[in-house]
């Protein structure tokens, strides 16, 4: 018994010690933070990460030159770009009493929006008083969120500033003066597994029109569509692969926006041997990102897609660009009307407008772009088909 008593409190001793440690290290950190941000917003402000370091984005410059980590780096700079319009949110950062990760993220949920913003910096009819601290009166949404900061652990934050959206709808007075665009927002984040995360709120007309499209493009389906356990597909992933079509037909169409000459389509760096699957050890590059040989060729095949493919011994572009890999008008046309039955894969429903042209021999491997190299496969099958094209290629390898 003695022995477990003195076990029990030896654990104790050393459990108090490890918190004393971590609690004195946390508040240091937080402490080097607040230096930090204050610095920054300095530096913003006097634009010193331009003028005298170069750099057009405070969090590039804060990872680049004092290696930073990119979420610390975010933060920091989300904060400091909104210094002149938080100012309690900032001040609580800046003095230390609130961390920075939650902060930043306040911040960045009041500027969603130009409604969430001003309701925030709106003044309250009374004073409120904290619910940490009964003395401590908050003039403005702003100051109530500053003490959430303070003294609330982030979920109570996050909840917090949800009711807070939640009640903007209720201050009539406040959106006498707004119109719906400014209540709507979206946001796109890339996650960890690859996958992109979409989240937001339209006006009406917005959500009425997106609705409609989805309608159009995707109607219920049917009851032949039914798996083998009898299950239909699932809505949403067709409004997903809806809303991938509209997109790559749109960045593809000569109405679509231009930035510096170029529309919404994806950029594709690789050298012809590579693309051709030989084994060159260099790696095609997708917007700068790595991919595979595989996701290359079956990529290079897209409407959505510029591939820039070169010599790689002689440095030098290699001239086949988008009018010599995709149909023209005509040709298209030419093979939806023997193809109006839609993908060409057996047992695919997928209509012919989400379909895209398949040369049976890959252009990157000499083959023509003609009706007689052509077929229209849905998006998922094209993929599909050059994976397997990938895998028979390595078995040949393999065999050699």
């Amino acid at each position: 018994m003695a022995t477990n008593t003195i076990q029990a409190r030896s654990s104790s001793d050393q459990a108090q010690t490890i918190r004393t440690l971590l609690d004195t290290a946390a508040s240091v950190v937080n402490s080097q933070y607040a230096q930090v941000l204050a610095a920054v917003i300095d530096a913003k402000q006097a634009n010193l990460h331009r003028t005298a370091f170069g750099f057009s984005a405070l969090r590039d410059w804060l990872v680049s030159t004092f290696d930073f980590t990119h979420r610390t780096a975010s933060d920091i700079a989300a904060i400091a770009r909104l210094s002149t319009k938080f100012r309690a949110l900032v001040e609580a950062a800046v003095s230390g009493q609130a961390r920075i990760d939650q902060v930043a993220y306040a911040v960045r949920q009041l500027d969603r929006t130009p409604a969430v913003r001003l309701f925030a910096l709106t003044p309250f009819r009374t004073p409120v008083p904290s619910p940490f601290d009964a003395d401590t009166l908050c003039a403005t949404p702003e100051h109530l969120i500053a003490q959430y900061c303070t003294h609330a652990p982030f979920k109570d934050l996050q909840r917090h500033l949800d009711e807070l959206a939640a009640h903007l709808a209720e201050e009539s007075e406040l959106l006498d003066s707004l119109g719906e665009q400014s209540l709507q927002w979206i946001e796109l984040a890339e996650t960890d597994n690859g996958m992109w995360a979409l989240s937001g709120e339209l006006s009406g007309d917005t959500g009425r029109l997106l609705d409609k499209y989805l309608k159009t493009a995707c109607p219920p389906p049917r009851q032949d569509e039914a798996d083998s356990e009898g299950v239909l597909p699932a809505q949403p992933n067709r409004h997903a692969e809806a809303l991938h079509q509209l997109l790559a037909g749109y960045g593809t169409s000569p109405d679509a926006v231009k930035r510096h000459g170029h529309t919404a389509t994806l950029d594709l760096m690789v050298d012809i041997d590579t693309l051709q699957g030989k084994d060159t050890g260099r790696t095609p590059l997708l917007e700068g990102q790595p991919i595979s040989v595989a996701k290359a060729r079956y990529l290079a095949c897209e409407a959505g897609i510029i591939p820039g493919v070169f010599n790689y011994a002689t440095g030098e572009a290699i001239e086949l660009g988008r009018a010599a890999r995709l149909p023209n008008q005509a040709l298209r046309r030419k093979l939806e009307l023997e193809q109006r039955e839609g993908c060409a894969w057996s047992g695919c429903t997928r209509p012919v407008a989400w379909t895209e042209a398949h040369h049976i021999t890959h252009w990157a491997d000499g083959g023509d772009t003609n009706a007689d190299n052509l077929i229209l496969l849905c998006r998922f099958h094209h993929g599909r088909i050059h994976i397997h094209n990938i895998k028979q290629q390595n078995k040949v390898d393999h065999a050699c």
